[in-house]
């Protein structure tokens, strides 16, 4: 699997931000209850994109995408980034596997899966 790329993983935060402003929050939570499980953001599975565990390539369930990915990294991510005046954003750039500070919390790689490898 190829690991997505900081341009496409950029799209997908603007696109899922539009996404949850359209639907006024309620329809980008129900899509990404649905998909969760699946290692995707609703933007993740518009982009062919997905979330895989880091040591064993198998997409990330529900629980580790809304605690780990969601609550969790999100919280820390909310004090970190105010921290380091928003350097800790550009993580990806000096990262081998362009990750930033939610995959390793969440010990996961965002991957190109245009072709749904996983069939799910």
């Amino acid at each position: 699997m190829k690991e997505a790329g900081i341009g496409i993983r950029f799209l997908s935060y603007l696109l899922d931000a539009i996404l949850q402003a359209v639907t006024l929050g309620i329809g980008w939570l129900i899509w990404a209850a649905i998909i969760a499980g699946k290692g995707q953001t609703p933007a993740k599975q518009m982009l062919g994109l997905r979330v895989i565990d880091a040591q064993d390539s198998s997409p990330l369930g529900f629980a580790r995408m809304l605690f780990m990915r969601g609550i969790v990294a999100g919280l820390i991510a909310a004090i970190l980034v105010p921290l380091t005046i928003g350097i800790i954003l550009l993580m990806p750039l000096w990262n081998k596997r362009k990750r930033n500070i939610w995959d390793k919390l969440s010990s996961s790689v965002v991957v190109v899966d245009t072709s749904n490898a996983w069939n799910l």
